[in-house]
């Protein structure tokens, strides 16, 4: 079927049906899912999962997010650090959809390591609830291909204590405690977790700290200030091949390394890691009043990375400290009622992006100096009103303007030049309420992206590569990403048991940003790319103990104007996209037991050989086969605040990878106690 024949067909049923998040709630795992609506916490959201019944069957955010429809999970064995990979929300990665925690942004200049949110180091006992907005529709955040996902952390009162071990020595410890003393609420936040490593020199620390105050100056405003301290010790994987006299079959065979970002191309070695120190810093002021509301919020990152790499050998050939992350922003939120019928939703944001000066304790190598190359601001604004037209009809519309102006930071970076763009970007979004039973759904919205800093950096960076790299951006230009996103959804309620929901979404970019952050960084705009498919998600409740969930998505991907030189990427469509995937789970509860089994369902995806870490003269499609992974979970309850839980993942010791030549953890099981007070 042709994409001309689809997107008349969205159409179409478009003007049959329109839009609606339905309020109703259903059984996601041990979480409780939402599909928002009416009475939503936040009416842009397609998908809520509130952790209130989460019971600790997930050692990760990344874990817990593999079975929401639209989300796309592509990890190392834990602890592998696979940045802009880690984590996609309809066929878009890191780079492309925003990620906030109560709100505020998680964004940083990207330039040693991508745009990645470290999903790993998110606690579970803080958290609440995550939003999830699919496709381009929010007009509060700008440049949100795939969507957004918030975090919302726990505001009431009490504790959560939680310990858990598990296979190749895991070991976690977290404590949660929020308490309120006169006008001030107050929380603390303590996480320590470590694990040996699973592929080759891959062990990983991770230890963190908060405290959230929250002064309330009056009935109705409120100061908020948060910070958080984050420390990740992670070793890079190393290669483990057969062939090599320094093999070791305790590991999995792996056939590449983690490298270092401004290093030469000598491999790294067993010992060589990444010890990031990051320090999130925000400061927020909300008022609530009865016709509207203002929120205004300033963020802060300071991010350092202590590297080692040691050679094969066991040399050290460098030990710097590398300043990744020095950003910061403000963003404004303001909301009016103006009638029954008219709420308007306005404000603004600014990004600073920044990075700093490194220096080596030792540098055998003779690795690059570290200075900051360039910068970037990205300024936005917007506006927009929900129209209330009648008991059925909630059109959103609205517009919003996005500005980019790149520069280099230090004279040194005589490579980077000046770089500006901006857009008007219009929003409009329909919800119809067909019955008490079904709603439906409509958008239209225009898409813009503005270079990111790993993007802008290498585009201009690249050009001074030697030609034996096969670098190619002398020829090539770089400009935003401009599209536009259709998406429709149709929500179904056909019994008190039975629930269902299917979304069609389909992208259509004239312009697009072709880069993968490997050697030789080609970056270049490809003619067209169209990202489109589908969502169903189900569930079933048997009886008041058991229930069950069916999500399946279908995506695809193609793109036009890929060069003949450029062989770190499939030349005919977007790497790693696989077209079926599938999550299907049951939960049993009775008394003080609750038995949950959990299936995903990844199919057959094409890569390049080699991709993340490839050389050009290394790649070659490959195609990852299609696989199952089974987890089995069983919680006892001993009272109101004790229970314990033992979770086997991989239960049928399923090999399988989800980025070509990393494996991905055998059978392996965790014992988590959960205490609240």
């Amino acid at each position: 079927m042709s994409k001309r024949k689809i997107l008349s067909g969205l159409v179409c049923l478009s003007l049959l049906t329109s839009t609606a998040w339905a309020a109703n709630e259903v059984d996601f795992g041990d979480e409780l899912v939402t599909v928002y609506g009416d009475e939503a916490i936040n009416t842009e959201a397609d998908t809520i999962i509130n952790m209130e019944k989460y019971a600790g069957t997930a050692k990760t955010l990344p874990e817990l997010l593999r079975g929401v429809a639209g989300v796309q999970v592509q990890s190392r064995s834990f602890g592998g650090g696979a940045e802009d990979l880690t984590l996609k929300l309809r066929g878009h990665d890191s780079r492309r959809f925003t990620v906030l925690v109560d709100g505020v942004p998680q964004k940083n200049s990207g330039v040693m390591g991508g745009n990645a949110f470290n999903w790993e180091a998110m606690p579970f006992g803080s958290i609440e609830r995550i939003e999830i907005i699919k496709g381009a529709k929010s007009l509060k955040y700008g440049q949100t291909n795939g969507g957004i996902i918030n975090i919302v952390t726990k505001q009431q009162n009490g504790g959560t204590y939680r310990r858990s071990i598990g296979s190749h020595k895991y070991r976690q410890v977290a404590l949660d405690y929020n308490f309120t003393s006169g006008l001030f609420d107050v929380g603390l936040k303590f996480l320590n977790e470590t694990k040996d490593a699973v592929l080759r020199n891959a062990d990983y620390g991770n230890r963190q700290y908060g405290i959230n105050l929250r002064y309330h100056v009056n009935a109705t405003d409120t100061l908020k200030v948060d910070f958080q301290h984050i420390r990740t010790n992670r070793g890079l994987v190393t290669v483990n091949n057969p062939t090599r006299a320094s093999y070791n079959s305790y590991y999995p065979v792996t056939l590449f390394a983690d490298g270092f970002s401004s290093a030469k191309d000598n491999e790294a070695g067993d010992g060589s890691r990444a010890i990031t120190n990051r320090n999130n810093f925000n400061i927020s002021y909300n008022s609530q009043r009865e016709k509207g509301s203002d929120t205004f919020t300033y963020w802060k990152v300071n991010e350092r990375m202590e590297e080692l790499k040691q050679s094969l050998a066991g040399a050290t050939l460098f030990k710097r400290n590398n300043v990744t992350d020095l950003s910061q922003g403000y963003v404004y939120h303001g909301t009016r009622v103006l009638n029954d019928q008219h709420e308007l939703s306005f404000g603004a944001d600014f990004t600073r992006y920044r990075y700093g000066y490194g220096w080596y304790d030792s540098n055998a190598e003779g690795a690059s100096n570290l200075y900051p190359s360039q910068k970037a601001d990205n300024y936005g604004i917007y506006v927009g009103d929900s129209w209330k037209m009648d008991n059925r009809w909630t059109v959103d519309y609205g517009l919003r303007y996005d500005s980019m102006k790149g520069d280099r930071d230090d004279e040194q970076a005589v490579a980077v030049k000046s770089f500006s763009d901006s857009s008007l970007s219009p929003k409009i979004n329909a919800t119809y309420k067909n019955d008490d039973r079904t709603t439906t759904s409509f958008g239209i919205n225009r898409i813009w992206r503005a270079p990111s800093m790993v993007e802008f950096y290498w585009y201009y960076q690249g050009m001074n590569l030697p030609a034996m790299m096969n670098n190619h951006n002398k020829e090539e230009s770089l400009a935003p990403e401009k599209g536009w996103g259709y998406d429709i959804s149709l929500h179904r309620k056909f019994s008190d048991k039975l629930d269902s929901k299917v979304s069609l979404f389909y992208q259509d970019y004239s312009s697009f940003i072709s880069f993968v952050h490997t050697k030789p960084f080609n970056c270049f705009m490809l003619n067209g790319v169209k990202i489109w498919g589908f969502e169903w998600e189900n569930t079933f409740k048997f009886d008041d103990n058991s229930s069950m969930y069916l999500n399946y998505t279908n995506q695809h991907t193609t793109k036009d104007g890929s060069r003949d030189w450029y062989k770190v990427a499939l030349p005919d469509q977007l790497d790693y996209r696989p077209r079926h995937m599938l999550s299907l789970g049951y939960k049993y509860e009775r008394d003080s037991w609750t038995v949950q089994y959990d299936l995903n369902f990844i199919g057959s995806q094409k890569a390049m050989y080699g991709y993340p870490a490839a050389k050009p003269a290394e790649t070659q499609v490959v195609e990852l086969g299609g696989y199952a992974v089974h987890n089995l979970s069983i919680t006892k309850r001993f009272d109101k605040r004790m229970s314990l839980s033992f979770t086997i993942y991989n239960l049928f010791d399923k090999d399988y990878c989800e980025i070509y030549g990393y494996p991905m953890e055998k059978r392996s099981y965790v014992l988590t106690c959960t205490n609240t007070f």
